[in-house]
């Protein structure tokens, strides 16, 4: 069974699991030697590059655009460095006051060139990795990108000492996913990756995410959904205290990091969610041995039980991380995950390949 077939499967309720390294654009060009800058001022000539990165591993989904998340800012005014390696980095905030949030344009998101190209570009790599791979389109919550449009830093303090504008900057930033990131449904993305890094219990508080992240979470994956597309959110950092809240926003995956205890995450999100996660991508994924990445894959597996389970690292991979690592993590899963296909839902555990 292909990976993509393997995906589709699980989020229809068959009894399969999935296997995912978490690899991103930004590893796949890296590796060759191009940087996130380069591939945004052309994403049409680099696209076999990444699909040739992403043939030589076993990967059930490839996450698409997870260093590009800022580029809706960037249409709108946000000035951002690209370093050689990493992510753009902003140079000063969108929005200071909320006469700039008023005068922010969001149609120019879909009149821009880059933007367009971005749009193209996803449907483009489906195809070219058809049956094998599924691509999942990154698109930045509202939450942390309503952090990134006045700085991180600012926004927390903001969350104490300015509500109203929170929810302002909140109600735009909503308009900015959707105004960004429905197209690329329109344009057959088969799956849409939400990240909401800010949203993490190491940064804000239950209560905080109750009041701030839950509304604007719960209203783009029921638009998403309810267009017939998967969901699948990542939350950096720990989140056991707020799994329940996430439960009620019904993601079809959810993707925890490796702080989270993954018995007591499927405990909370029941068997309707697939849970995803969870192994050091740094510490292990990156500098682990071949044996160790085996030893925390099979952990996962064994804490996962036998619920639906896609397994993965805790968060996205380094560029640096050795392919033999990828592979020896990859081949683990697929392999457990054949035996409990050949013995009708059994589980077990092993290290087979496919």
């Amino acid at each position: 069974m292909e990976g993509k077939q393997r995906v589709l499967k699980m989020l229809k309720g068959e009894p399969v699991r999935a296997c995912s390294v978490f690899a991103t654009e930004f590893w796949a060009l890296n590796r060759r030697g191009y940087t996130i800058e380069k591939f945004l001022e052309d994403p049409e000539g680099l696209l076999s590059v990444i699909a040739e990165e992403v043939q030589k591993i076993d990967s059930d989904i490839f996450f698409f655009l997870a260093g590009l998340t800022s580029v809706p800012l960037m249409v709108l005014g946000a000035m951002y460095k690209f370093p050689e390696k990493g992510p753009p980095v902003a140079e000063m905030p969108l929005v200071r006051s909320r006469e700039e949030l008023k005068n922010l344009d969001l149609k120019k998101i879909s009149g821009d060139v880059r933007v367009k190209k971005l749009w193209q570009a996803s449907a483009e790599l489906t195809l070219a990795l058809k049956d094998r791979t599924l691509v999942a389109v990154n698109i930045r919550a509202p939450f942390t990108q309503a952090a990134q449009m006045v700085g991180p830093e600012n926004f927390l303090r903001l969350l104490y000492r300015d509500e109203r504008f929170v929810l302002e900057l909140l109600e735009i930033s909503t308009e900015i996913f959707l105004e960004y990131g429905l197209p690329f449904i329109e344009s057959g993305a088969e799956m849409i990756y939400i990240s909401d890094p800010t949203a993490s219990g190491d940064l804000i508080s239950r209560k905080h995410f109750e009041k701030y992240v839950y509304p604007c979470l719960k209203k783009i994956v029921t638009e998403i959904k309810g267009l017939g597309i998967p969901v699948l959110l990542h939350i950096c950092g720990d989140t056991i205290d707020r799994l329940d809240l996430i439960r009620e926003i019904d993601p079809d995956i959810m993707s925890v990091d490796h702080k989270v205890d993954l018995e007591k995450a499927g405990e909370v999100l029941g068997e309707k969610i697939c849970l995803a996660g969870n192994v050091d991508p740094s510490e292990v994924m990156e500098y682990g041995s071949r044996e160790e990445v085996e030893r925390k894959a099979l952990e996962c597996l064994e804490k996962a039980g036998n619920r639906k389970f896609l397994l993965m690292p805790g968060c996205e991979i380094s560029p640096d991380t050795p392919l033999e690592n990828i592979k020896t993590f990859l081949a683990v899963g697929h392999g457990a995950f054949e035996k409990l296909e050949n013995r009708g839902g059994k589980k077990n555990g092993g290290t087979d390949s496919r």
